[in-house]
């Protein structure tokens, strides 16, 4: 496995549990409408996700730059001496004795080639998960879904679905990893998030890391841009439904917190506004008020 494999699947931790989990979901084909600019948000949901696809290969995988040197060919080269003709012509017809068996790939090699071919598996299983419909996008419990207007690979299952909106609306340069977490992954921010819900009395529930990023000559660098924006989040009704108060508490690198009140009045869904920060990582955590 290649170092950034590694690095992606540290940063999203155990999240990759969720590969193989479908969500319960009614499906794009079985609500009322797709919300979004103009009425006609999206058709997106194909095309949109073919470049998410795209990007999410170009970026998780170092692409390996493969260098083709060019020289100079020397006038020998090219009017090659009787000697070096001579060489070539042993080259192109070799004794029996310089004729070799093809070689097996040994032991060790082909147990590369299977940690290899495993590791992309694994990559694309990923890639695939994250890019479900439901889960980057929230169905109301009137049956309207909204889709997400920040591209991005979205790992949840507790939560279901997430619909982000950008304050300056959808940009194909912004872009997100959103994974859930929890106290084994993340204890001091889990730690802080459940001190903040009991001092308002409310109860913790799933909690989603939201790694903001942009795409920017080329590649996917850190970026706050992003964050500015709408959050919804579809919840579940284990945790919270009809007569439930609920909320979301965002943690900050180095335990800053804020509380964001839910602005919808659907009982299947949380809405806050997110306000700008100079942080490219935040965690998010749903709490339900007693």
């Amino acid at each position: 496995m290649r170092k950034s494999t590694k690095t992606l699947i540290a940063l999203i931790g155990t999240a990759v549990v969720a590969l193989g989990v479908v969500v319960n979901y009614t499906g794009a084909d079985e609500v009322k409408a797709w919300t979004g600019p103009d009425g006609e948000y999206y058709a997106r949901s194909n095309e949109y996700y073919e470049r998410l696809h795209g990007l999410v290969e170009d970026n998780i995988e170092t692409i390996v730059d493969q260098t083709v040197e060019v020289t100079d060919q020397t006038p020998e080269a090219v009017n090659p001496t009787p000697e070096a003709a001579d060489q070539t012509a042993e080259v192109v017809n070799p004794t029996p004795e310089a004729v070799q068996p093809d070689s097996q790939p040994s032991p060790e090699e082909v147990q590369q080639e299977r940690i290899t071919a495993q590791a992309a598996a694994d990559r694309q299983a990923l890639i695939d998960e994250g890019s479900k419909l439901e889960h980057y996008s929230v169905v109301n419990s009137d049956g309207m879904a909204e889709i997400s207007k920040l591209m991005g690979m979205y790992l949840v299952n507790d939560i279901k679905g997430i619909s982000y909106n950008p304050a300056g609306g959808y940009d194909a340069s912004l872009y997100c990893v959103a994974y859930e977490t929890n106290a084994s992954k993340s204890p001091a921010a889990i730690a802080a998030a459940t001190e903040v819900a009991n001092s308002v009395n409310a109860i913790v529930g799933p909690s989603v890391n939201f790694q903001y990023e942009k795409y920017q000559g080329g590649q996917l660098v850190k970026s706050s841009k992003a964050a500015e924006g709408t959050m919804k989040m579809g919840l579940n009704p284990s945790f919270a439904g009809e007569g439930d108060k609920v909320g979301v508490v965002a943690v900050y690198p180095g335990g800053a917190t804020k509380i964001f009140d839910d602005t919808d009045n659907d009982p299947s869904t949380v809405t806050v506004d997110i306000p700008a920060t100079d942080s490219s990582l935040v965690m998010y955590t749903l709490i339900k008020y007693n």
